[in-house]
């Protein structure tokens, strides 16, 4: 009958993870509707046929190549469609499909009202299937019953993050309570569903809660005191929820600071808490003695996580990093870029985060550690005194805990930054000075050119974030170009705050990028040059070729909310603009 137990035991998790993982499946949508700028839908395809066209009609121009794609996909399902040939992030010269391939296809909005149709990447599905597949299959005949409970494990994070945390985030619940409760009852389900209920998963329990709740508190104290905006290439800030609030992006940062921090916490603890409960064992020492022997291990694991978490965040920022090598700057304002510096700050603060894990799994586990050599962990075997220490610190991380759900730790919700359309702005060429300030109420056709002004003069559009606005010379359609997001936190500061402003291209034929350049407009007309941050940028693009670049300007804080604008080089005229905020 004892030989049964294990087996009984670990059907009952599995039982348990199932159970759980349902219950969660079955909740209601928790999300509510969230506006955008961009309006794009992607179904799946098949190739049929590519071919090239003409690109407008002057001769010299190099065809665009198009595709004929059925979709598999969508209301189109089953129709045939013509598609631009692009490949990732726009470009054509990684677009080496094939008929017979099956892709993803975007329709997006146009300036006019149309739709636009792209092949825009390749469909991958089916081989992340085999892969997730073999990843499975490799767990359970390695792991056995203990692999079975650990994909348990694994599959309810995920469905927690998908169906509950990534939803309330969405809809504006305060991020960082939110990724504080969420990552303790993570901690707690999956510790349980993996080692099950004995002194070493109690250890584990409260030495990563603990861990969670000093490293939201330091990563709040560190954001602040760097004056993080998380605006910077951040899609997220130009989302608005159903109550018109922007998200809260400083305590999303936090969160993901949390989050990120959890998965190296449990294997830490864990594993910490298991070779405190095998020591106490096996060589029947108690107290500082096992206590000492417990950190000599932990020094080693703390060596080791360090170093792994680091190349772990050097793994996901790799490419930001080799953009900034070859933008030639010089050191310090390398570091002092906020993607770097919030990339620096996760490392530390995860970091100090598991250093304090090892010596606060370690004293729990010690005082849980039974008066006698025991075949089994079992919490009931402690004697009440020594149970006293670990309640003294279980009620110390329940407190850290409640600080960190009830503090303002993050700024609160922002005003989105997706603009209502204006109404006229001053018709200011470069350096021109003329009326201030916004006219009109009513919004402009952005789908006309621009009207001239009384003073001859044309009016820009005033565009929205990420709107596409078509660039033309000579009468001749170059391609779009469009404002993506900016960054800039003016605070109370005097004088000049620097801003840097992400701007796409789009080539539908050879761009010249020297037709036009960028500059912020004040309310008083006065202007202000933006420039590329990477001096070794392109000066053109092919037609097809797509480029997100990097601007950089100064902001005089006594000028209030400037308009971030493309001019016109030959007319000196601006010929969109975007509000700032």
């Amino acid at each position: 009958m004892s030989e049964q137990r294990p087996w009984i035991r670990h059907l009952f998790s599995v039982v348990a993870g199932l159970l759980l993982i349902g219950i969660v499946l079955v909740l209601p949508d928790l999300s509510t509707a969230i506006r955008s700028t961009d309006v794009v839908q992607a179904y799946r395809g098949e190739i049929v046929t590519i071919a090239t066209q003409p690109a407008g009609n002057d001769p010299n121009l190099p065809p665009i190549p198009m595709a004929k794609v059925k979709m598999l996909e969508g209301p189109q399902a089953g129709q045939t469609v013509d598609a631009l040939m692009t490949g990732p992030g726009g470009s054509q010269t990684v677009a080496d499909y094939k008929p017979g391939e099956d892709v993803v296809v975007t329709i997006t909005d146009d300036q006019n009202g149309g739709k636009v149709i792209s092949v825009s990447d390749r469909w991958r599905l089916p081989a992340l299937e085999i892969l997730v597949i073999l990843f499975a299959a490799a767990v359970v005949i390695v792991g056995g019953w203990q692999g079975i409970r650990a994909l348990l494990a694994l599959g309810l994070t995920i469905v927690v993050i998908l169906r509950i945390l990534l939803p309330l985030l969405a809809s504006g619940v305060p991020p960082v309570p939110l990724a504080v409760l969420s990552a303790t009852a993570i901690t707690i389900a999956t510790i349980l569903l993996t080692e099950g209920w004995n002194r070493s998963s109690a250890a584990a329990i409260l030495g990563t809660t603990g861990s969670v709740a000093i490293i939201a508190l330091m990563a709040a104290a560190a954001t602040a005191a760097m004056g993080f905006s998380y605006t910077s290439d951040n899609d997220l800030a130009f989302l608005t929820t159903s109550n018109g609030q922007g998200l809260d992006l400083r305590g999303i940062l936090l969160a993901a600071v949390i989050l990120g921090a959890i998965g190296v916490l449990d294997d830490v603890t864990v594993t910490q808490a298991v070779l405190v409960n095998e020591i106490a064992t096996t060589s029947g020492r108690r107290g500082r003695g096992l206590f000492a022997s417990g950190m000599a291990i932990g020094r080693s694991h703390i060596e080791a996580t360090v170093n792994t978490l680091f190349l772990a965040y050097v793994g996901a920022s790799l490419p930001l990093l080799i953009l900034l090598l070859v933008s030639a700057q010089p050191g310090a304002l390398v570091f002092n870029d906020e993607l770097i510096a919030t990339e620096i700050v996760r490392t530390i603060v995860g970091s100090i985060g598991i250093v304090a894990a090892v010596p606060l799994t370690t004293y729990i586990a010690v005082s849980l550690a039974p008066s006698e050599s025991l075949e089994r962990g079992r919490i009931r075997h402690v004697g009440a005194r020594r149970l006293l220490p670990a309640a003294v610190a279980a009620s110390v991380i329940g407190i850290l805990l409640l600080l960190t759900a009830a503090l303002p730790l993050s700024a609160g919700p922002r005003s989105a930054l997706t603009p209502p359309v204006l109404g006229p702005l001053p018709s200011a060429g470069v350096g021109d000075t003329g009326p201030a300030g916004p006219g009109d109420s009513s919004s402009p056709d952005e789908s006309q050119p621009p009207e001239a002004s009384p003073s001859g003069i044309p009016q820009p559009i005033l565009a929205v974030a990420k709107q596409a606005v078509p660039i033309e010379v000579d009468g001749n359609l170059l391609g779009t170009a469009a404002i993506m997001n900016w960054s800039y936190n003016p605070g109370n500061k005097a004088g000049d705050v620097p801003i840097t402003v992400n701007v796409r291209y789009l080539a539908n034929a050879p761009f010249d990028l020297g037709t036009g350049s960028w500059e912020l407009l004040f309310d008083d007309g006065s202007t202000r040059p933006l420039a590329f941050a990477d001096p070794n940028a392109p000066t053109s693009l092919a037609a097809g070729q797509s480029r997100t670049f990097k601007l950089t300007g100064r902001v005089p804080t006594d000028k209030g909310e400037p308009f971030i604008g493309y001019v016109d080089a030959e007319s000196g005229n601006f010929v969109f603009v975007v509000a700032g905020r």
